[in-house]
């Protein structure tokens, strides 16, 4: 089974149990009760999430008190990848989106797409090799297809976009 990262437990909240989480990246989290996930290699399932904004407090099923949450502090909640709900067509999750080989419409292999970076408009893909770093940002006249099958991007380059590009 394919677990994803979702976030981390990072201390106990009150006496019964109850930790703060935090999601690694809030867009594409979905937490909820009765959800499994795995912290380490157990398997819980969630009891309560409540909270409107970061952190949020989480309850496990099984876990009643401090010294039993204070085992579990500091670790990773991973959630199964089937678990996330199927997304809109041409919507993504940034999971999905971190592995892809970035390739321009010309066929050029520039990298992997190793980080999304959030911005306020639009999402910013980092692609890296060999010690090189370009930033593609996700716009419709840059990015033409994402292959997640194939496990590519391919996207068109705008004057200006990298240094080797005509200004």
């Amino acid at each position: 089974m394919d677990w994803i990262s979702v976030g981390r437990v990072t201390r106990v909240h009150g006496l019964k149990g109850e930790l703060k989480f935090f999601p690694s990246d809030q867009d594409d989290v979905t937490v909820q009760k009765d959800q499994r996930i795995r912290l380490g290699e157990t398997q819980f399932k969630i009891e309560s999430v409540r909270g409107a904004n970061s952190p949020f407090i989480i309850k496990f099923d099984g876990i009643s008190s401090i010294e039993a949450a204070k085992n579990l502090t500091g670790q990773e909640v991973l959630v199964a990848r089937e678990d996330f709900e199927t997304l809109p067509d041409g919507e993504y999750y940034r999971f999905e989106i971190e592995g892809l080989e970035a390739y321009d419409d010309t066929g050029k292999y520039y990298g992997v797409v190793e980080e999304v970076i959030a911005t306020g408009s639009n999402d910013v893909y980092a692609v890296r090799s060999e010690g090189k770093e370009w930033l593609v940002p996700m716009i419709d006249s840059v990015v033409q297809t994402i292959d997640l099958e194939q496990g590519k991007l391919i996207f068109h380059c705008v004057e200006g976009l990298f240094e080797d590009t005509p200004v």
